[in-house]
């Protein structure tokens, strides 16, 4: 079996949000849940296979925010699956949230709504709970601040709520 490039699309340059203050303790965290194997797209106890599908998110603030980041879309749900699925077939926790220098933590996502979720996500050696609002686009309760965070909002998104198989 040939080995997995996770430093694909990594951006190198480390910055975490300063509002991002809940570190936990990834020892603590739930990390490998029932649904996190193979075929998890379709494992997923809770509703889903409603987010994304769009040339463009439907948030109000992706338009102006992505022209003054230079950003016309974000990882698709193909590109966000398939690094799900490399990860579980090597036994692996974390994926790497394309164009940024995140590891998301794609088994501690969990939905507490119908569009809210939690998840932990790894960022300049620290690991943070994290929450969203991926039907308004809300990272913790407030707008991306960098095309990265988008990013991982969306990441996150679509392992808890995106199509996938």
């Amino acid at each position: 079996m040939g080995s997995i490039d996770r430093n694909v699309n990594r951006n190198v340059s480390r910055n975490v949000n300063p509002n991002w203050n809940r570190n936990v303790n990834v020892n603590a965290l739930v990390t490998r849940p029932g649904w996190a194997r193979p075929g998890w797209g379709v494992a997923r106890p809770w509703n889903h296979g409603w987010y994304g599908g769009w040339a463009s998110p439907p948030w109000g603030w992706w338009g102006a925010r992505a022209a003054a980041w230079g950003v016309g879309t974000l990882a698709t749900a193909a590109i966000i699956n398939s690094a799900v699925d490399a990860a579980v077939n090597s036994d692996q926790t974390t994926i790497v949230v394309p164009n940024t220098s995140y590891e998301l933590l794609y088994g501690t996502v969990q939905p507490s709504g119908a569009s809210a979720i939690s998840f932990a996500v790894s960022a300049d050696g620290s690991t943070y709970q994290l929450s969203a609002d991926c039907g308004s686009g809300l990272l913790n309760g407030q707008e991306p601040q960098t095309a990265e965070e988008a990013e991982l909002l969306n990441a996150a998104c679509q392992v808890a709520f995106g199509t996938a198989t």
